[in-house]
C-alpha cells in the first residue's frame, strides 16, 4: 500500500499537468460532509416495511420494496429531498479538488457539493445529470460534473431501485460510452468509495467492460475498517478481512488502492498533489521603472527575463505571469519563441497570465485587488523566480515593494522562491536574505535552492544565458 501512494504522488500530478485525469466522487465524501450514508437515508423507508436497512446488504432492492409496496416512487424521493436538498459545508478535499486543474468529475451522489465547491470560487461549471444533458453544448472551458446516477434537483431522474439500475443501459446509457472512454484515457481517482456501497459494482463493471491490455492507472483513497467502527471485535476482523480482500481485488480493475486510518488525512494527501502539480508552473516575478528603460542594467534584466521564460518553455513547463511590462514582457516573449521553436502551440494549457489593471496617469492603483492577483498567483505557481524588482521614488530607485509582497505571499504559500540576484533590486536583496536562512534547502520539500545555488546566480559577469541555464538546472531538480 506505501507503494501505491508513492505511485499516485509520483503519476497522478503528472496527468492533472498533462490534462489526462478525471475524480469518481463516492459516497464517502458526502458522508463526511453531514449527508447521510446509503443505510442511514433509508431507515426510514425500511422501518415503514418493518426492516432494518442496517440488515439489508442490497439497499437497491430495499429501495425497490418501497416503490412495489407504494406503487411509486413518490415516497422514496421525499425522503431523499427531505435528507439531501440541504447544503451542507463543503468539504475541504473538494475545495482542494475545484482548485486543480481538473476537467471531468463524475460521482454517482444525489447531492450538489461538486458544484457549489466549484461555484464557490467562481469556476464555471457544467452539470451532465440527465441523459439529455450530454447533448447539450457545455460552456466553454467549464468543468464537467457528470452526476450518472442523477441529481436532487431532477427527482424523478435519479437512480436508486433495482429496476433503476437493471433498466439503467436503456434509461441512461449514453453516460457509459463517456465513462468508458474516460477510464481507458485518462488516470481517475476514486474518493470516497467503499465496498459496502451499492454503486460501486456498477461502477466496477464499467471500468471491466473498458479494461485495455494497457489502461491508464487509476487510484482509489479508501479508509480500511476500525475497531472503533463496529460493536464487536468478531464484526471488525469480519469486516477487515473483507476489506482488505476488496482492496487487493482492485487491482483486477487497474484500481491502486490508497490506505488511510482516518478521513482527516485526504485533505492533506490532496494538497501534497496540488502542491506537486504547482511544481510545473513558474512564476516570474519582477519589475523595472520605465524611466530607466534605456539603461544597460535594463537590456540585462530584459535578456534575463526572455532567457528565463525560453528556458521554461523548452522544458515542457508552464509560465504564470503578471505581464508587466518589462519583466513580464521578456519572459513571455522568450517563452512563445520557445514554444515556436518546438512547434508546440500550447497556450491554453501552459500560459497562465493574470494582468495587473494599470492606472490612468495621476491615478492609484486597486491595492486590494493586486492583492487578490498576488495571492492566485502564488497559489498556481510552486516556483517563483525574482528578476530585478526596482521602482522610482522620489528620484532615487528603490527596492520594488510589489515584489517584496509577492515574495511575502508566495513564501507563505510554500512556492520555491529562486531569486536571480545578479539582476539586483529586490531580487538580489531576496536572495541576499535567503543566504543562510532556516528555509529548507534540499529535498522533495525545499524552499529555496542552496547557498551556493543562490550564490551563483548573483553573479551577473556569466551572462544572461548562463543564468537562465542555472536556473533551469534547479527547476529541472525538482520537475514530477
Amino acid at each position: 500500500m506505501s507503494r501505491n501512494r508513492t505511485r499516485f504522488l509520483k503519476e497522478f500530478p503528472k496527468a492533472i499537468s498533462d490534462e489526462n485525469a478525471a475524480v469518481f466522487i463516492g459516497a464517502g465524501v458526502s458522508v463526511g460532509a453531514g449527508y447521510p450514508s446509503w443505510k442511514e437515508l433509508l431507515r426510514e423507508i425500511g422501518d415503514e416495511l418493518g426492516v432494518k436497512s442496517d440488515d439489508v446488504y442490497d439497499l437497491a432492492a430495499l429501495a425497490q420494496w418501497s416503490v412495489s409496496d407504494t406503487g411509486g416512487a413518490t415516497r422514496i424521493r421525499q425522503v431523499i429531498r427531505d435528507q439531501i436538498a440541504v447544503d451542507h459545508d463543503i468539504p475541504a478535499p473538494l475545495n482542494i479538488l475545484a482548485r486543480m486543474p481538473i476537467r471531468h468529475l463524475w460521482t454517482t451522489n444525489y447531492d450538489r457539493l461538486i458544484e457549489r465547491a466549484l461555484l464557490a470560487i467562481r469556476r464555471p461549471c457544467s452539470v451532465i445529470s440527465a441523459q439529455g444533458d450530454l447533448a447539450l453544448k457545455v460552456t466553454a472551458g467549464a468543468a464537467r460534473v457528470y452526476k450518472m446516477h442523477g441529481t436532487v434537483d431532477q427527482l424523478d431522474e435519479i437512480v436508486i431501485s433495482t429496476d433503476d439500475y437493471e433498466l439503467f443501459r436503456s434509461r441512461r446509457g449514453a453516460f457509459l460510452p463517456l465513462l468508458q472512454a474516460h477510464l481507458s484515457s485518462f488516470s481517475m481517482l476514486f474518493l470516497g468509495l467503499s465496498f459496502t456501497d451499492p454503486n460501486l459494482r456498477h461502477v466496477l463493471s464499467l471500468i471491466r467492460e473498458s479494461f485495455t491490455d494497457a489502461p491508464p492507472a487509476h487510484f482509489a483513497i479508501v479508509r480500511p475498517p476500525q475497531k472503533g467502527d463496529f460493536r464487536s471485535a468478531e464484526e471488525f476482523e469480519a469486516r477487515l478481512a473483507q476489506h482488505n480482500l476488496w482492496a487487493k481485488d482492485l487491482q483486477r480493475y487497474g484500481l491502486f488502492a490508497i490506505e488511510i486510518e482516518d478521513y482527516d488525512e485526504v485533505p492533506g494527501l490532496l494538497a501534497e498533489v496540488e502542491r506537486r502539480v504547482a511544481r510545473n508552473r513558474v512564476w516570474i516575478s519582477g519589475s523595472w521603472p520605465l524611466d530607466e528603460a534605456t539603461t544597460p542594467e535594463v537590456s540585462f534584466v530584459h535578456d534575463v527575463a526572455e532567457r528565463v521564460g525560453g528556458v521554461v518553455g523548452s522544458s515542457g513547463l508552464t509560465l504564470v505571469s503578471g505581464s508587466g511590462l518589462l519583466v513580464g514582457s521578456g519572459s513571455m516573449s522568450g517563452f512563445l519563441s520557445s514554444l515556436q521553436k518546438t512547434g508546440a502551440w500550447d497556450l491554453e494549457r501552459r500560459l497562465i497570465v493574470r494582468p495587473f489593471p494599470q492606472p490612468i496617469e495621476g491615478g492609484e492603483p486597486d491595492r486590494a485587488q493586486w492583492d487578490l492577483l498576488r495571492a492566485e498567483l502564488a497559489r498556481l505557481a510552486g516556483h517563483v523566480v525574482f528578476i530585478g524588482g526596482l521602482k522610482a521614488e522620489a528620484g532615487a530607485l528603490v527596492d520594488s515593494s510589489g515584489v517584496h509582497a509577492e515574495r511575502a505571499i508566495a513564501q507563505a504559500k510554500g512556492a520555491y522562491l529562486l531569486p536571480i540576484g545578479a539582476t539586483g533590486g529586490a531580487a538580489a536583496t531576496i536572495a541576499a536574505e535567503l543566504i543562510g536562512s532556516d528555509l529548507r534547502f534540499d529535498g522533495p520539500d525545499a524552499l529555496r535552492p542552496s547557498d551556493e545555488q543562490l550564490a551563483s546566480l548573483g553573479d551577473a559577469s556569466v551572462g544572461a544565458a548562463e543564468l537562465a541555464n542555472r536556473v533551469l538546472k534547479i527547476l529541472k531538480s525538482r520537475m514530477l
